[in-house]
């Protein structure tokens, strides 16, 4: 899914000083790991996250319901027009690691590998990862410089 919206009436999330705006599964334990390495990578504190169960994401999903019960990470990107592109799964991590330090190989290989197969790598993992690295049970407090690319 990839959709490009303007919202009247609604505040963008996305900024020029903040193009990319993550929303994760905050009770998954990979990750919160995983956004804490990819928000260290973030040199140019481009990237701000929230979590789904956030009520930041819980008015993203009311005024785009298209987004609300997707089983993936929903990565909100600010395109040369100023709207806000949603993209989920790999098309998302795709975006959200490119230029990344630290995860050029990575991203080096989800552009290679074709979209749908990456895409069911993306919901195989995503069925194992609580199994395999159980859940996440207190809630991350970001250092104070960082709160502003915090949203909840």
């Amino acid at each position: 899914m990839s959709t490009s919206t303007e919202s009247p009436g609604q505040e963008s999330l996305t900024s020029i000083k903040h193009p990319l705006v993550l929303f994760y599964d905050g009770e998954c334990a990979f990750c919160n790991r995983w956004i804490a390495k990819v928000m260290k990578a973030d040199k140019l504190r481009r990237i701000r996250v929230g979590t789904k169960q956030g009520p930041t994401f819980q008015r993203v999903a009311q005024a785009h319901p298209q987004v609300a019960n997707v089983d993936s990470v929903i990565l909100i990107a600010r395109n040369v027009e100023g709207r806000e592109d949603f993209l989920v799964r790999s098309s998302a991590i795709r975006v959200l690691i490119d230029g990344l330090p630290g995860f050029r190989i990575f991203a080096l290989i989800l552009h290679l590998v074709p979209t749908p197969i990456s895409d069911l790598g993306y919901a195989i993992f995503s069925k194992l990862r609580t199994p395999l690295f159980g859940k996440w049970h207190h809630c991350r407090v970001p250092l104070e410089e960082d709160k502003e690319l915090y949203l909840d």
